[in-house]
């Protein structure tokens, strides 16, 4: 009878309590432990289920939830530690995205409120006031005002003042902003480009919506021009409303802070932006891209592949969505929606580059060149830009080169210097493709300087130049740059075999040892046979590296 009182009382039922949480907190770090993160997330929402104001089991799901996209558990998880006073200060961006996009203006005027408060994000609050009171139908613009009054939300301000007289029907009022926007032909700004083309296109003005894509930055601003010129409109054209302007704020904080390397805090903009519009093309392609770069692949590729076929930001969603795929090692999945999307696409040559990037990952060198042939043909009927054929023509170069078809490798990296010439990257390849096989050697050493002149910051172009010089003789002058290359990539096999070679060439044996033993480290196959052979025997004439 005293054990069946004690386990009835309070006080023990607290401690089994504490004890099962304990329990379950193990459990899901030893899921995170083995990247089981989808497993560690279930973990938590079930615990927070059973203990809702447990504070560690509400910290732990907001970031676990946060990695794995489950946004209703995020903010289940904020509301918790707000009741607490332990919010962070981007947490409550969460619950005003779900409020926004539940059209409850009364919790979204409450999570700016707690915004301010927490302060770090205070500078977003003249913008997420004025896209709240233009979605309720009011004026919006003395909020946005406020935004002049703040170092960082004028950074934002000019690209949030375009969609917002986009959104409240001010189309003859942007046309001047939209100019400067087009002229300044900046990459930043193609995603605003897009969308205003798209605003455009949607009130049957072609002419204005091709005007602000007319020098075609991008690929997806190329692809949006083409479509408008054919007259598609679906998929295609879109009016901004204040969900697309309140997410693209969203977007470009989540762009902004990856730039920075914050990734989480990255992750919790991409998300807000998802909530606030869940069909748009460009939050699908920001969240996935947060999810690759957390090296969650499989969460990207949900993203990717659901990009629609018809929409600017197609050919971008499947580059992405390949990279992801390739990341872990799933070629076959790659080139299986590869040969699906050309089969709806047969015209578009990226699709095949991006299928001779896939083969070459595998390691199918002369499949790749195939493929890039493809992608030559279909670009030179298109009239692609010379730019881009040469990237093309470089492309096959390399794969041919590495496939052993040569001199028509060769030839290919000749043509695609013919397109661009002064191109660092062409020029390299030229050059060293050359001397590996100990031909051209005064062409492909001209080849590497100009490279070097164009780009010399570039540790790899610094090593051609170095190697170039080993391969003529001039030893003393090839450890100087080869020096320089290593300073700026320690690690690199390549440039610490190199240098190993030139060092034991002057007479520096102790330190040619280390440099091949550096080497050594990253090296596989042929190449970690061969470094095994100098560290034992010194440089002997068939060690030399290619």
């Amino acid at each position: 009878m005293l054990l069946a009182g004690q386990a009835g009382s309070p006080a023990l039922a607290n401690r089994e309590d504490s004890r099962a949480a304990l329990n379950r907190f193990v459990e899901a770090r030893f899921a995170e432990s083995f990247n089981a993160m989808q497993s560690a997330t279930a973990i938590y929402a079930d615990s927070l289920k059973e203990q809702p104001d447990n504070e560690l089991l509400a910290g732990k799901a907001y970031v676990s939830a946060i990695e794995v996209g489950d946004f209703a558990l995020a903010t289940k998880a904020v509301k918790t530690l707000q009741l607490r006073g332990k919010a962070a200060p981007e947490m409550p961006l969460l619950p005003f995205a779900e409020a926004f996009a539940q059209q409850d203006w009364k919790g979204a005027n409450l999570a700016i409120v707690e915004l301010e408060t927490l302060k770090n994000f205070a500078f977003m609050e003249p913008f997420l006031a004025a896209w709240l009171e233009t979605a309720e139908g009011k004026n919006g613009s003395p909020s946005l005002r406020r935004a002049e009054g703040n170092a960082t939300a004028r950074f934002y301000l000019e690209e949030q003042r375009i969609l917002h007289k986009l959104a409240t029907q001010q189309d003859e009022d942007v046309i001047g902003l939209l100019a400067d926007v087009v002229k300044s032909n900046d990459r930043r700004m193609a995603p605003l480009r897009i969308i205003a083309a798209q605003h455009f296109w949607a009130k049957d003005d072609p002419v204005s919506a091709k005007e602000i894509l007319k020098l075609r930055q991008t690929g997806a601003e190329q692809r949006l021009h083409q479509q408008i010129e054919a007259g598609l409109k679906r998929g295609v054209s879109q009016k901004v409303t204040p969900s697309i302007g309140l997410a693209f704020l969203f977007q470009r904080l989540s762009n902004d802070l990856a730039a920075q390397r914050a990734g989480f805090l990255s992750q919790v903009m991409a998300q807000a932006s998802f909530q606030v519009t869940r069909k748009s093309d460009y939050a699908r392609l920001t969240l996935g891209r947060t999810f690759a770069e957390a090296d969650s692949h499989d969460l990207a590729v949900v993203q990717f592949k659901q990009i629609k076929q018809n929409g600017p930001y197609f050919l971008v969603g499947m580059s992405m969505e390949t990279a992801s795929l390739v990341a872990d090692k799933h070629y076959d999945r790659a080139l299986e929606r590869l040969d699906s999307a050309v089969k709806s696409n047969p015209d578009t040559p990226e699709l095949f580059i991006l299928m001779g990037q896939t083969l070459q990952g595998q390691g199918k060198d002369k499949e790749a060149a195939a493929a890039f042939q493809s992608a030559i043909a279909l670009g030179e009927k298109l009239g692609r830009s010379d730019a881009l054929m040469a990237s093309y023509w470089l492309a096959l170069g390399g794969a041919q080169e590495q496939a052993g078809i040569w001199p028509a490798g060769l030839d290919s990296l000749k043509k695609a210097n013919e397109l661009l010439p002064g191109s660092p990257t062409i020029l390299n390849y030229l050059g060293y493709a050359q001397l590996e096989r100990r031909e051209n050697k005064a062409e492909a050493v001209e080849a590497i300087k100009q490279a070097h002149e164009l780009r010399s910051s570039s540790p790899a172009i610094t090593d051609s130049l170095g190697w170039a010089y080993f391969i003529i003789g001039e030893h003393e002058r090839a450890v100087t740059y080869l020096e320089t290359a290593l300073a700026g990539q320690p690690q690199d096999p390549t440039i610490n075999e190199h240098l190993g070679d030139a060092y034991w060439t002057v007479g520096r044996l102790y330190e040619a040892r280390y440099a091949w033993k550096s080497a050594k480290l990253f090296a596989e196959g042929e190449d970690l046979q061969r470094l095994a052979g100098k560290i034992d025997l010194g440089l002997q004439p068939d060690l030399i590296s290619p």
